[in-house]
C-alpha cells in the first residue's frame, strides 16, 4: 500500500497571488516590535484584488508555492487588522452556504450464500442519489442482505435473511463521530470525524499532529478518517485500512468501484494574530476620541510586523495539510507537496489559503492505493456524475470585499474527469457570476456543465444600493485555449430575468429539462427547456403559494415536491412550520406546468395541541426523501414534539418532553397522492436513556420487497407495506453515549419477532 501522487492526475493545492504593490513588505530585518509602534504608523494602500481567470495553473517550485500561500496569508490577517482600527469587525465565511475479499463464516450472510440474488432497484431501494450511477455517501447503507447503520459512535450491521426479517449481526466502535460510509460489495469506507481534542495525547497521531501542550498548538482543529473494513463476514467485519485527512468532512460519491471523498480545512498557524492588543491606558480614553484610534493603528501595526516574523519562521509543511495513516502503533505521515509541489495547482489571480481535498481510493484494487488532489480555495459545492465531478467555489473570499466595492458575488466551476476507475484528472474551468444553492443547481449532460445562479443574493450591508436579486440558468462547454493547450468552461448560452427579487430554494436538471423554485411570499415553478444548450428558454411559469425545497422527477409527464405549504390559505402569504407539504405537478405541457394535487402532512391530529412545530428531514436532505417506483409509493419521516408538564399532590413541579417519530407512506400515481399509512417510532422514545435532542426522529427508509425498514436512532422496526403491520423490529439501548472522541461505549440490542 502506497500513496500515488502523479501529474496526470491532478493533485490541486491552490493560492495563487496577484501584485501587492501596496502592501507592507512580506518580511522585516528590524528585530524588536517595540520599534515598528510609530505615532502614525505606514500600514499601506488598501490592496486592489484583480479578476484573473478561475482556471488552475500548475505549480512547479516549492519556493513559488510557498511564497503565494505565505503573502496569501499575511493579506487576510492584514485585512482583518485594518477592519479592526475602524471597529468594524466582519467574521469570515458569513457569505458562504449544503459524498480484500474473505470468505463468509458461519457467523453472517452474504450475497454468495443467499439463495436468490436481489437487485437494487428492482428488488430494494438505495440511496436517493442525484444521477443514476453515481451513489452518495450517507449514514445508512444495504446491499439488500444487511443494513449499514451509523449511529451513536457504532457501526451496526444488520442481516436480512428473508425480506421481512432482521437479525443483529455486529457492532463496532468507530474512532470520532462517524458521519457517512460508501459501500461496494465487500469493501465498506467509513468516514467520521475528529476532533484534535479528542486525541489522546498518548497516541502517536497527537505528535504526528503537533500537540504541543497548549490550545493553539494542534495543526488543525477537525480530522476526516477513513476507515476501510472488509465486511464479507457480517458478524466480524476486519479492519482494513485507517486514514486520518487534516479537514472538514464535505461528501463522498461511489462510481464504478471507485469512492471520491471531498474534504476542506484551514491550517492553523500558532502565533498569528488577527485581533488588536490594547495597553491597559487603552480604555481610559475616550470612546470616540483621536487617542483609541492612534493606539489601534500602533497595535494594527505591531500586529502585522508580528505577523511577518510568524510566517518567515514557518515551513511549507507547516501549512499544508496532510494525510496520517495508522499502522499498528505507528503513525505514517504522507506529506501533500512530493518532491518539486508540482501537484499542487491555482486559479489564475486568487487569494486563499482554505484547502479542497479530493480523496481517490479505489475499492476494487487488491492493493488499495489512494490519490490526493487539492484545490486551495473556499467551502466547495460538490456535483457529479458518472463520468465528470465537479467543484464549485465562491471566487473571493470574505475579505476580498473591504475597499473592492466593484467586485460582484460569483462562483468558479472547475471540472475533472472521473471515467477511468482510480483516476481523477483535471478538466478545466470557469467561472458565473453570482452564487450557487447547492448541488442541485449543478449539472452536467452530454458534455456541456448546467448551473443555475442567483445574483444580488448577498447585498452587501455597507452599499447604498445593491443590485436586485435575479436568477439565471447558464450552460458552459470545454474549450481547447489553441495558444495555451488549455481548456477552458465557457458559457455557451443563458437564460436570465428568473424571479426578481426571489431567490432560488430548490433546483433539477432532468436530461434536456430544468426546474426551478424561487420564493418570496409566493413558490414559482420554473420550467427550462435546455434541448438547445446554446439557447436556453423560459417555457413555463405557475405560482403555487408555499414552497418547495426539493424536487424529485417521476417522467416527462409529472414532477413530485416537497416543502412547505402557506401560512395563510386565502391569501397564500407566510409558511406553515406544523405540516410538511407534497405537491404534484403535470408537466406534460412543458410550456403550461399545472399543480395536480397538495397532500399536508403531520404527525399528529390536531397540531395546535400543544405541539411545537412539525418538521421533515427530507425538506433538506434528499437522502431521506425515498420514493419507490416498482410500488408507486413514497416514504418520509416526520416528527414533533410538546413540553409536558405538572404539579404532584406537594406542589413540585415536574416537566417531560413527548416525542412523536413518524414515517409516512404515501400512494404516488401521477394523477394524485393519497395517504397510504404510517410507521409509528415514538414508542422508542417514551424514557430518556441519554439520548441527546437531535435524535428522536426516524431519518432513513428503505423499501425491500413488500416490507419498508424505518432506521433511527432509537431503533429498527420492519412492517408490511399492505397489512402495516410491525413483522420484526430492533431496539437499541446506548448507555455513556457521546464519550470523549465522540463513540459509545457500551450497546444493547433487543430483538422482537411479531411475524
Amino acid at each position: 500500500m502506497h500513496q500515488n501522487f502523479t501529474t496526470s492526475t491532478l493533485a490541486i493545492f491552490l493560492v495563487l497571488l496577484m501584485g501587492m504593490s501596496g502592501c507592507t513588505g512580506m518580511f522585516d530585518d528590524s528585530s524588536d516590535e517595540e520599534e515598528q509602534i510609530i505615532l502614525n504608523p505606514d500600514l499601506g494602500e488598501q490592496t486592489k484584488r484583480s479578476l484573473g481567470s478561475p482556471n488552475l495553473l500548475t505549480y512547479s517550485d516549492c519556493s513559488d508555492l510557498e511564497e503565494s500561500l505565505k503573502l496569501s496569508i499575511e493579506e487576510e490577517t492584514r485585512t482583518s487588522l485594518i477592519q479592526a482600527i475602524d471597529e468594524v469587525y466582519y467574521w469570515g465565511g458569513g457569505w458562504m452556504e449544503d459524498d480484500m475479499v474473505m470468505e463468509s463464516s458461519d457467523g453472517g450472510t452474504s450475497p454468495s450464500t443467499s439463495p436468490q440474488p436481489r437487485t437494487e432497484g428492482t428488488d430494494f431501494s438505495g440511496t436517493n442519489n442525484q444521477e443514476q450511477g453515481v451513489d452518495e455517501a450517507d449514514f445508512v447503507k444495504t446491499d439488500g442482505y444487511h443494513i449499514y447503520f451509523l449511529d451513536d459512535g457504532l457501526l451496526h450491521i444488520m442481516d436480512i435473511p428473508e425480506f421481512g426479517e432482521i437479525e443483529h449481526a455486529s457492532s463496532t466502535e468507530i474512532e470520532g463521530n462517524p458521519v457517512a460510509m460508501m459501500l461496494n460489495d465487500d469493501r465498506l469506507v467509513v468516514v467520521s470525524t475528529i476532533s484534535s481534542w479528542g486525541i489522546n495525547q498518548e497516541d502517536p497521531l497527537a505528535e504526528a499532529m503537533g500537540w504541543g501542550g497548549e490550545w493553539n498548538s494542534w495543526r488543525t482543529s477537525t480530522l476526516t478518517k477513513f476507515t476501510v473494513y472488509n465486511v464479507s463476514n457480517s458478524s466480524d467485519p476486519v479492519e482494513n485500512r485507517e486514514l486520518y485527512i487534516e479537514g472538514n468532512y464535505m461528501t463522498a460519491r461511489e462510481v464504478d468501484g471507485t469512492v471520491r471523498t471531498v474534504t476542506h480545512t484551514w491550517m492553523n498557524i500558532p502565533g498569528l494574530r488577527t485581533w488588536l492588543e490594547y495597553p491597559d491606558n487603552y480604555w481610559d480614553y475616550d470612546y470616540d476620541g483621536e487617542e483609541r484610534k492612534v493606539i489601534r493603528q500602533q497595535a494594527a501595526a505591531a500586529a502585522i510586523n508580528h505577523n511577518q516574523k510568524v510566517l518567515e519562521e514557518i515551513s511549507l509543511e507547516d501549512i499544508l495539510p496532510q494525510v496520517h495513516e495508522r499502522v499498528g502503533n505507528q503513525i505514517i505521515t504522507h506529506h501533500m507537496n512530493g518532491d518539486d509541489c508540482s501537484d499542487f495547482a491555482a486559479p489564475d489571480s486568487a487569494l486563499n489559503r482554505g484547502y479542497t481535498s479530493i480523496f481517490t481510493i479505489d475499492l476494487i484494487s487488491e492493493d488499495l492505493d489512494f490519490e490526493a488532489d487539492h484545490i486551495v480555495g473556499n467551502w466547495p459545492l460538490v456535483y457529479s456524475s458518472q463520468d465528470t465531478l465537479i467543484i464549485t467555489e465562491n471566487a473571493w473570499d470574505w475579505w476580498w470585499f473591504w475597499g473592492n466595492d466593484g467586485i460582484d458575488e460569483a462562483t468558479n466551476i472547475h471540472s475533472f474527469d472521473i471515467s477511468e476507475s482510480g483516476e481523477t484528472k483535471y478538466s478545466g474551468s470557469g467561472r458565473v457570476e453570482g452564487t450557487i444553492q447547492n448541488q442541485f443547481s449543478i449539472s452536467e449532460h452530454e458534455d456541456v456543465v448546467r448551473v443555475a445562479t442567483t445574483t444580488g443574493q448577498w447585498g452587501r450591508w455597507w452599499l447604498e444600493n445593491p443590485e436586485p436579486m435575479e436568477s439565471h440558468v447558464i450552460t458552459l462547454s470545454l474549450t481547447e485555449n489553441i495558444t495555451t493547450g488549455q481548456s477552458n468552461l465557457l458559457e455557451i448560452g443563458r437564460v436570465d430575468g428568473i424571479a426578481y427579487n426571489e431567490t432560488i430554494w430548490s433546483a433539477r436538471f432532468v436530461e434536456d429539462r430544468a426546474y426551478i423554485v424561487t420564493f418570496e411570499n409566493m413558490d414559482p415553478l420554473w420550467t427550462i427547456d435546455l434541448s438547445n444548450q446554446s439557447a436556453p428558454r423560459i417555457m413555463g411559469e405557475l405560482e403555487v403559494p408555499g414552497v418547495s425545497t426539493y424536487i424529485h422527477p417521476l417522467s416527462d409527464e409529472a414532477i413530485l415536491t416537497i416543502g412547505l405549504g402557506p401560512a395563510d390559505e386565502e391569501t397564500g402569504l407566510g409558511l406553515d412550520w406544523s405540516h410538511t407539504r407534497l405537491s404534484l405537478f403535470n408537466v406534460s405541457n412543458f410550456s403550461d406546468p399545472q399543480l395536480t394535487q397538495t397532500l399536508s402532512l403531520s404527525p399528529v391530529e390536531n397540531p395546535d395541541e400543544g405541539w411545537s412545530w412539525a418538521w421533515s428531514e427530507a425538506t433538506w436532505e434528499h437522502k431521506a426523501f425515498q420514493y419507490w417506483e416498482p410500488k408507486g409509493m413514497l416514504a418520509v419521516p416526520v416528527n414533533t414534539y410538546r413540553y409536558d408538564y405538572y404539579y404532584d399532590d406537594a406542589g413540585h413541579y415536574h416537566y417531560d418532553y413527548d416525542w412523536i417519530s413518524k414515517l409516512m407512506i404515501v400512494n404516488v400515481t401521477e394523477n394524485g397522492l393519497e395517504l397510504h399509512g404510517e410507521v409509528n417510532h415514538s414508542q422508542f422514545y417514551e424514557t430518556d436513556e441519554n439520548r441527546w435532542w437531535s435524535s428522536y426522529n426516524i431519518r432513513r427508509s428503505i423499501f425491500m420487497g413488500d416490507y419498508i425498514y424505518a432506521i433511527s436512532h432509537g431503533g429498527i422496526s420492519v412492517t408490511h407495506l399492505d397489512s402495516l403491520e410491525e413483522t420484526d423490529s430492533h431496539q437499541f439501548t446506548f448507555s455513556n453515549s457521546n464519550n470523549a472522541d465522540g463513540a459509545s461505549s457500551e450497546v444493547a440490542v433487543e430483538d422482537k419477532d411479531e411475524s
